[in-house]
């Protein structure tokens, strides 16, 4: 069951004399985070003649010295580790966002404040014009969080979120669009959240050849002008996905030390849900791979019903929803074996490799050192004869 830091904080509020920003400190500490700075934007809808228009306007930027602002921060990463994400980079051919962020976050220390404040009205704009040009009757406003914190650690750039509220929930604003009160429990008062690692995106932006640096949720809404607002690209496409399933899955193996057998298995059926699944139209899910892993699994095996949790708690770049090629299908249950002088390369099917003992057709030694391969009876004479082991 999930406790929220809240409750927590007020348990030990009772049994202490210590002041709220005493207990901030603590936590503080222990999460080994620390706020820089906040605010809050106010997207709302009004009604004209010619229909929607969104309205934008920025508060004050808050007291990050109080427990609202660490609770907040604890409570979005715990949604981003337990949703499915999207993954991606700000678009090389966006004019404003990622570059207003890059000159806030490279900011020094004497101008960093007003450099956040441009950075969030900047935001505030893109959001409000991206909402006039969706419009659509299900589309409405909130409140959007816009924060940045880093660790402990020095030299890092920390994190950024932007966060799309409801405004019927999570916080309570006094008339500044300060935080007077934060509702950890509302798990509906999401519409969608972004997480930019400013440390990452610092390397690979704009080229965007490096890790993906943005991370999205979406809570209630799909609406996809929030994405459009911040100028992202998506970068876990269908190929990245499937890659990104196997090595979950086989580091799940790893982690959750599976027999080889049952491994094998797994394999095999993760395998076959991706062909079925690359003649259909639908998409597939992570869920459903879970549900294959799990039928695979003996009864009452622990792993049951983790592997998702698996992968979101791990962050693999996996779409919530796609829809995997034959090809890619095919190519994920088998492995490219090459030596480090590139003398050979061999695609295998990662069941058909085991022990020299194993009875398997591709066999490994012991100190994983040499590989011994069978041999079809085309290139059997012309092999010997490469060897010097036939006249």
């Amino acid at each position: 069951m999930e406790n929220t830091v809240s409750q927590k904080t007020a348990s030990t509020a009772e049994n202490n004399p210590e002041t709220d920003g005493d207990i901030a400190e603590q936590k503080l500490n222990k999460y080994k985070l620390t706020p820089i700075f906040a605010v809050t934007g106010l997207l709302e809808k009004q009604k004209t003649p010619a229909g929607a228009l969104f309205k934008k306007s920025l508060g004050k930027l808050w007291d990050v010295t109080d427990q609202i602002s660490l609770d907040f921060i604890i409570e979005i990463e715990k949604r981003f580790r337990r949703k499915n994400k999207h993954f991606g980079y700000f678009s090389k051919y966006s004019k404003s966002i990622p570059k207003e962020l890059k000159k806030y976050f490279e900011a020094p220390e004497s101008t960093a404040k007003k450099e956040f404040v441009s950075f969030s009205d900047s935001i505030m704009v893109s959001l409000s014009t991206a909402a006039e040009e969706a419009r659509g009757p299900s589309m409405a406003g909130g409140n959007v969080v816009i924060m940045h914190y880093k660790t402990h650690e020095e030299d890092d750039f920390g994190k950024l979120l932007i966060v799309f509220l409801d405004k019927k929930g999570m916080f309570d604003f006094d008339d500044d669009l300060r935080p007077e009160k934060l509702e950890l429990i509302d798990t509906t008062a999401i519409k969608q959240a972004a997480s930019v690692d400013l440390n990452l995106m610092s390397v690979c932006f704009p080229n965007n050849d490096g890790k993906a640096y943005l991370r999205f949720i979406e809570g209630n809404s799909k609406s996809e002008f929030f994405k459009t607002a911040i100028g992202c690209d998506i970068s876990a496409d269908n190929s990245t996905s499937v890659d990104a399933i196997q090595k979950a899955l086989e580091d799940f193996i790893e982690a959750k030390n599976i027999d080889i057998k049952v491994a094998e298995d797994l394999r095999t059926g993760v395998e076959d849900l991706l062909l079925s699944y690359s003649r259909k139209t639908e998409p597939l899910s992570i869920k459903l791979v879970q549900e294959r892993v799990d039928t695979v699994l003996p009864e009452g095996d622990s792993s049951k019903g983790v592997f998702s949790a698996f992968v979101n708690d791990n962050e693999y770049p996996v779409s919530p929803w796609f829809s995997p090629t034959n090809y890619q299908a095919k190519k994920s249950g088998r492995i490219t074996l090459k030596d480090g002088s590139k003398g050979y390369e061999a695609e295998v099917n990662k069941n058909s490799i085991g022990s020299m003992n194993s009875g398997k057709p591709v066999k490994v030694s012991s100190d994983g050192e040499y590989l011994m391969f069978p041999i079809d009876i085309e290139n059997k004479e012309l092999i010997l004869k490469i060897a010097g082991l036939k006249n």
